[in-house]
């Protein structure tokens, strides 16, 4: 349940991370999340622990204010994902869950 500035924020961090990414739903949920705190083009950006260091120089290098490796109980910023993928072709549900917290994905 994300809310607030991070609901499309992460909306949309998990729909790139499984089209573009190719991704399966628990894999689009395990990756690294950013926010940008107050939701404008010149918020702080909180990025959670887990980007390679070459993506904190360059947005250094770009002059972005940026927060990184938020870890622990501070990852609740990102707020959390349980997702339900159906294959229209065989009909088949799979599901991945957010271990940043609990709560579970189940379908029938």
């Amino acid at each position: 349940n994300m809310g607030g500035y991070m609901q499309p924020q992460g909306h949309f961090q998990l729909t790139v991370n499984m089209v573009a990414g190719e991704l399966d739903a628990q894999q689009a949920i395990d990756q690294p999340r950013f926010c940008i705190a107050d939701g404008t083009h010149n918020g702080k950006v909180m990025l959670e622990q887990g980007y390679p260091p070459h993506v904190l120089q360059s947005l250094t290098d770009k002059g972005h204010l940026f927060k990184p490796n938020i870890s622990g109980f501070g990852r609740s910023v990102f707020g959390k994902a349980q997702i339900i993928q159906h294959d229209r072709t065989t009909g088949l549900l799979t599901a991945g869950s957010d271990g940043r917290s609990d709560g579970c994905a189940m379908g029938y």
